[in-house]
């Protein structure tokens, strides 16, 4: 698997995320999984599927004269990529300041707290 930083648009996210969920799969099928979400033309979704393939993130075989793709970027490797850019841009890449900022601006139910006490509780332990 490419577990290297892409660059993905909302767009080719959506088909990574179905080609995650089920693959191979032919345009048309992915097509058809997007439809369900919002109207999406057949060649929008092959111009996307060409650029995911130039980035490295699907690949595909013929067969019955049909490209059939599937993922060669891992999920996790993804998302944690992107978990770790969001947090560097909006947060100097510390934790503490994105919980600070959700405990500010959203207020936190006593449920969401007791968790995140118990988390932090769960880490302190692990790093003794």
């Amino acid at each position: 698997m490419n577990n290297k930083t892409i660059s993905i648009s909302t767009a080719e996210k959506e088909i990574m995320e179905i080609l995650w969920d089920e693959s191979p799969m032919d345009a048309g099928e992915i097509a058809q999984h997007l439809k369900k979400k919002k109207d999406v033309h057949p060649n929008t979704v092959k111009t996307l599927l060409s650029r995911l393939v130039k980035k490295q993130a699907v690949a595909f075989h013929e067969k019955n004269r049909k490209y059939h793709y599937y993922p060669i970027l891992d999920k996790h490797a993804f998302y944690e990529a992107e978990t770790d850019g969001f947090l560097s841009r909006f947060f100097n890449g510390q934790v503490s300041q994105l919980v600070s900022h959700f405990a500010v601006h959203e207020k936190l139910s006593k449920s969401e707290i007791k968790k995140l006490k118990q988390l932090i509780n769960t880490l302190e332990q692990d790093n003794e």
